[in-house]
């Protein structure tokens, strides 16, 4: 048999079952090779494992008096670590289905050597119920990726469950079923994906979950530009922090164990200032809406708005019409 397969069936070989802690023995390789029809000589097969390592390919040679010759090899692009850090992010996300999540894992098990397979299971555990239903998503994210490499529109239903707690399309039956959307981008947020784009539905840029969007296709034609004060990462900063409003420098007095929170949302560059015993204060940019007077809610009695004067009021009447909600009171 030829060279070229028989080092192929080498590689691969060496690759699926050796690693730096499971070297494989020549005898082993030999039967390998023997069972795909490419016997091989100790000589041939050590003159093989020259040229992979000539060829760059990184392969350790194990060589002891007395003992067996071994080799391994170490040519991984992805380290244990690595690849577990990849295993738990599919494991996590609740767009990829609990089919697909399992699939997409066992792949990425086989790029690992054979001694650290078995250990590569997801170490963050979620829920199935959290998991996307639709089967689609991966499709749908290629689709919407190509029509925006093409410059073109996709069209899709989107769906939504009803009272009987099964999904349907909004406006079901009606000529406003089919979404038409110039797509801009897809935002991984949340562990979810979205698409942003202009929606001729809406006539304005907006955002659709993309686990919930179905028959994904692009036509032939030509996408809205995007608008010329358009940013996706301001929009994206405006949706999936504190939507429209009207943007206002506010002063927010926060206690010391809130420092994490205060740079996971905004950053390290934070300027604190007026450091008390208990406190420090911030003055960041928020577009003031119920979104954001939500975020501040969750940190009651850590957090307050201490400036300006009317923001702190709007917040107090926020506050005032929530309580009025949860305890049914009528104006």
């Amino acid at each position: 048999m030829a060279m070229k397969p028989r080092v192929l069936y080498l590689m691969q070989y060496l690759e699926q079952n050796s690693d730096e802690q499971h070297p494989v023995t020549t005898a082993e390789i030999r039967r390998a090779l023997a069972s795909k029809g490419c016997p091989v000589t100790i000589i041939t097969l050590r003159t093989d494992i020259e040229s992979l390592i000539e060829a760059g390919y990184e392969i350790a040679i194990n060589e002891k008096e007395g003992l067996s010759t071994t080799y391994s090899w170490i040519n991984r692009d992805l380290s244990a670590p690595e690849l577990q850090i990849l295993v738990d992010a599919v494991s996590a996300s609740q767009f990829i289905t609990a089919e697909k999540s399992r699939e997409l894992i066992r792949k990425l098990v086989t790029l690992a050597g054979p001694s650290y397979r078995s250990g590569l299971t997801p170490q963050i555990l979620v829920s199935e119920h959290v998991k996307a239903p639709n089967r689609q998503i991966l499709l749908s994210v290629q689709v919407i990726r190509r029509a925006i490499d093409h410059d073109r529109k996709i069209t899709f239903k989107y769906m939504q469950y009803n009272m009987e707690k099964q999904q349907a399309p909004k406006y079901a039956g009606t000529p406003e079923e089919d979404y038409v959307v110039s797509p801009y981008a897809t935002i991984y947020n949340n562990d979810r994906y979205y698409l942003v784009g202009y929606s001729e539905k809406r006539k304005k840029v907006t955002t659709f979950r993309i686990d919930r969007m179905t028959k994904v296709k692009q036509i032939q034609k030509k996408r809205i530009p995007e608008p010329e004060d358009f940013n996706v990462q301001d929009y994206t900063d405006k949706v999936f922090w504190m939507y429209d409003g009207n943007e206002e420098e506010v002063t927010l007095r926060c206690k010391h164990n809130l420092m994490d929170q205060v740079i996971d949302k905004f950053g390290e560059g934070v300027e604190v200032r007026n450091v008390q015993r208990d406190t420090f204060d911030i003055t960041v940019p928020v577009d003031i809406s119920g979104t954001f007077y939500a975020w501040v809610t969750q940190f009651v009695g850590e957090m307050t708005i201490f400036a300006p004067g009317y923001v702190r009021d709007a917040y107090a009447g926020y506050l005032q019409e929530a309580i009025d909600d949860v305890l049914g009171v009528d104006d």
